[in-house]
């Protein structure tokens, strides 16, 4: 009872802390149009034929419903909208990490047999993995858990934490099969609800449930010698549902307003358009810790070398860690092949950003850290070292001589988006009280080319932002009418609230 509540206590004060990354350290604050967009309104919770994005059910629901809790419940206490929404839109993102986190140390725990202090440690390195891998010390970085801005939370990190997730916890059980059968009703919807919105979610990260899907199957067929029985089919049968309806996933999207748009504006050849993902898929791996990655390396080529020593006295265990292994390869694999010919199609760009790969960003830590906790497990003299190379690696990922790249969509911070935000929506606040049916809304002048004939130009602050802005303001009773707003891009916006962007370099201690 003692170590159960030593272990809650352990992995609320990560919760804790994970939310006050989110909310004070990088905070995820609502400042596009894409934000606006979706933080105030809600679409049917199903997949849709031909709409902008046909089954990006996940994003397009639970952003809004975090948009609702914000302004109905949140905004009670704390009378400030905007901190209102950061905080409980960071507040439902870190839920997913800390799931994402238990989700991994209930696999070590149930599945690999690790006792609890060794799985808690493992989930401490696997968390901070995600940072050190992108870290460093003399410019702003990246992490594994960065975005664009609000609406790519949403979009990208909840439905890949998600599918990691229910890939873990699928993998706790050797025979999914049986598990789910002797299930109780209760427990079967829960898992039918999870499974619905993670394929469901974002094609991009479907890919980790459905690459994990291929290879139990293939898995299954190894180990039942290449026969084609009814007893397999039985065993394969969630997963053979799983890449039917990824599939089926894929097609809608294929047919979807934004597919069909962004392959509209691709003029290049195929061949051309490869070499372009591959130079961004470039531009990602050089935004990694080179050193770190060789680090990373060099435990997975150890922990296999070792497998294999010491296989003879620990079959199950090293047969269990090198299936594991090769699953987490395979996904490292065919993902990066998945999405370098999906961003092909969508835009090249994707390939440089870690939200977008994060699938590869997933399978490499897991097989790192699986990799890492099967050392420490096996050779007993090492464990002592542990409480040390957690807190410093800690002390690394998270030193902020430079911060994180903002969560923006542009290079200003998260105060100066809190600041400017404030001020679009008192202009549009103070024409409301005022009963006008029309406003016109000074915001910053963010592109020399803004256009009002081109909706989507001065990008953060586009045009056809106005129209997000004002669903979200009146769904969320900040306003008492739908009354039209019109953006003027003024640059004594920027002048006012843009802080500078020539900064003194850090001053190192040492």
């Amino acid at each position: 009872m003692v170590k159960k509540r030593l272990l809650l206590l352990l992995n609320l004060t990560l919760f804790v802390f994970i939310l006050i990354y989110f909310t004070q350290i990088s905070p995820l604050v609502p400042f596009d149009g894409d934000d606006w967009r979706y933080i105030g309104g809600i679409r049917l919770p199903f997949p849709m034929w031909g709409v902008w994005n046909p089954t990006k059910v996940l994003p397009e629901t639970l952003m809004a419903v975090g948009g609702y809790i914000a302004a109905f419940v949140i905004l009670l206490f704390s009378g400030d909208y905007i901190n209102s929404l950061v905080f409980t839109e960071a507040t439902i993102f870190s839920l997913f990490i800390m799931a994402f986190l238990l989700t991994y140390y209930k696999l070590l725990t149930n599945r690999f047999r690790y006792g609890r202090n060794i799985s808690l440690a493992s989930e401490l390195t696997f968390f901070v993995s995600f940072f050190l891998l992108f870290k460093h010390l003399n410019y702003p970085s990246y992490s594994g858990f960065w975005t664009v801005d609000l609406t790519c939370v949403f979009n990208y990190l909840i439905p890949n934490l998600l599918n990691a997730s229910m890939v873990m916890y699928m993998e706790r059980f050797d025979n999914f099969y049986l598990e789910f059968k002797t299930m109780s009703n209760i427990k079967k919807g829960i898992f039918i609800l999870c499974l619905y919105f993670t394929l469901f979610s974002s094609t991009q990260a479907t890919i980790i449930i459905a690459t994990y899907s291929f290879f139990k199957i293939i898995q299954i067929f190894v180990q039942e010698r290449w026969k084609l029985t009814l007893d397999y089919l039985k065993k394969v049968s969630p997963y053979l549902v799983i890449l039917f309806i990824w599939i089926v996933t894929v097609i809608f999207d294929l047919n979807g307003q934004r597919s069909k748009s962004v392959q509209g504006a691709n003029r290049g050849t195929f061949a051309d358009e490869i070499s372009a993902t591959l130079r961004q898929f470039n531009s990602f791996l050089k935004i990694q810790n080179t050193k770190v990655v060789y680090a990373f390396g060099v435990v997975i080529v150890f922990a296999i070398i070792c497998c294999i020593v010491i296989a003879k006295h620990n079959t199950n265990n090293s047969n269990l860690f090198i299936s594991s292994l090769l699953n987490s390869i395979f996904g490292i694999v065919v993902s990066s092949m998945y999405l370098v010919i999906a961003y092909s199609k969508a835009g090249s760009q994707y390939a440089a950003r870690p939200d977008a790969m994060w699938p590869i960003i997933f399978f490499f830590l897991f097989a790192t850290n699986i990799s890492f906790i099967y050392l420490i497990n096996n050779f007993s003299f090492l464990k002592p070292f542990l409480p040390i190379f957690i807190v410093l690696i800690s002390l690394i990922s998270f030193s902020f001589n430079y911060q994180q790249v903002p969560a923006t969509n542009a290079p200003y911070s998260a105060k100066t988006a809190k600041r400017v935000d404030n001020y679009i929506i008192s202009q549009i606040i103070r024409a409301d009280e005022e009963g006008k049916s029309k406003v016109v809304v000074k915001v910053p002048l963010d592109s020399t080319d803004a256009n009002p004939r081109v909706s989507a130009s001065n990008w953060p602050h586009s045009y056809d932002m106005a129209i997000w802005l004002q669903n979200t303001l009146y769904s969320h009773k900040i306003i008492r009418t739908r009354f039209k707003i019109e953006f003027k891009p003024d640059n004594s916006v920027n002048k006012r609230f843009y802080e500078s962007r020539n900064q003194q370099p850090f001053a190192p201690l040492e």
